[in-house]
């Protein structure tokens, strides 16, 4: 059997190919985002808008931190948005920034996520 490590590597690699498609191997149907109840369709459509809105929009964890059912990351993006991100008129800049993620995983399968963007990084660099 995986570790919940290497099952979170994968999901990230099915996130890196768009592969959008394949995420019921790794998201819950019922899956929740900061408090909100997404399922899985509008967890597959807000992870659509993200490459639509970043194209070179690339996950890697650079921390990854784990216990039996959940699993903490620090993910550094190194991106160029097209237009407005975080309400912020990026527009095609590079910029460079971290999320910070916390899962809880169910069956092995991601339940619950929490994020935060460190958008006072972005608005340093658009300043």
């Amino acid at each position: 059997m995986q570790t919940l490590n290497a099952v979170y590597l994968a999901y990230l690699d099915c996130l890196n190919h768009q592969a959008f498609d394949d995420l019921g191997a790794f998201v819950d149907d019922d899956v929740e985002h900061n408090g909100r109840p997404f399922g899985l369709s509008g967890y597959r459509d807000m992870l659509v808008k993200d490459f639509v809105d970043i194209p070179d929009l690339r996950f890697e964890a650079e921390i990854l931190v784990s216990d039996a059912t959940r699993i903490a990351a620090r993910l550094p993006f190194n991106c160029t948005p097209k237009a407005t991100f975080m309400d912020l008129p990026v527009n095609g800049r590079r910029v460079q920034f971290c999320e910070h993620v916390f899962y809880e995983f169910e069956h092995r399968e991601i339940r619950r996520v929490w994020s935060v963007i460190d958008k006072a990084a972005i608005e340093r660099q658009l300043a």
